[in-house]
């Protein structure tokens, strides 16, 4: 479970799991600013940060080295269809061998797999507390 809390200024919330927190924060019409990222931001560094352990996890399983790697997400959002372009830069030129292990971790990365999946946000549940 993950809430959000504004705090006072335009557009920025702290964001928590009951352990960690994270400011969130968007300018719109000069209000706002740089607290922290933008939503969809977080959304990308989801994606970003899953595809990562994911690639861990495959090599680890597989018992391969693998070169350094960075995982970049960028966000398309068109008006009927939202896609995610991912990039991996690798230190050194991975061998077919890796490409495919981790083309794999990417496409099976649990955040990719929800994702893919059709999303349902359902209707707000109003608590007085």
């Amino acid at each position: 479970m993950v809430t959000a809390t504004r705090l006072g200024e335009p557009y920025c919330v702290q964001v928590s799991n009951g352990h960690d927190l994270v400011l969130s924060d968007t300018r719109k019409e000069g209000k706002g600013g740089h607290a922290g990222m933008r939503p969809h931001e977080l959304l990308e560094s989801a994606l970003a940060a899953c595809i990562c352990m994911s690639i861990d996890m495959a090599v680890e399983r597989a018992g391969v080295a693998l070169p350094a790697v960075t995982v970049q997400v960028i966000i398309d959002r068109q008006d009927r269809q939202t896609a995610f372009d991912v990039s991996l830069y690798f230190a050194t030129v991975p061998s077919s061998e890796q490409e495919a292990l981790v083309s794999e971790a990417v496409r099976t990365s649990p955040v990719a797999c929800t994702l893919g999946k059709p999303i349902t946000i359902r209707s707000a549940e109003i608590i007085t507390t």
